[in-house]
């Protein structure tokens, strides 16, 4: 199984960061967790391969330098939680939610470019359409 992740607001033109960066306090936040705890880079890499999963350094540096895109293999993304001792909330700074299916992740892409307005409107239908 695969998860998309998705970031709660646009982000501020003035931030900085584009849309090819989407999560890079993620990966920050892995790293700050990394050095926190005292691991190396390949020191990550070796208790994931330990762990039984068969991944290259530059694949567990591309998660901590923010090359690693949007999509993680939820098995490979707990291991690494559970290697820095952490969670996806505190590593996501609330910033990012978990989306495990495809339709789900596209619509909350989708819902990112309507307006607060939009938003809460699309919401009013959808939870009409439940019955409550």
């Amino acid at each position: 199984m695969h998860i998309e992740y998705w970031r709660r607001k646009s982000l501020p033109e003035n931030s900085g960061m584009n849309e090819s960066q989407p999560l890079s306090q993620f990966a920050t936040n892995l790293n700050a967790r990394r050095e926190a705890i005292g691991l190396e880079v390949k020191d990550v890499a070796a208790e994931m391969n330990r762990r039984g999963f068969d991944l290259a350094y530059s694949t567990v540096a591309g998660w901590f330098n923010g090359n690693r895109g949007k999509r993680w293999d939820l098995k490979e993304l707990e291991a690494l939680l559970d290697v820095l001792k952490t969670d996806f909330h505190s590593m996501a700074g609330g910033e990012a939610e978990l989306i495990e299916m495809r339709v789900p992740a596209m619509t909350a892409r989708a819902m990112e470019e309507l307006s607060e307005a939009q938003q809460q409107a699309v919401l009013a239908m959808v939870r009409s359409m439940k019955g409550g």
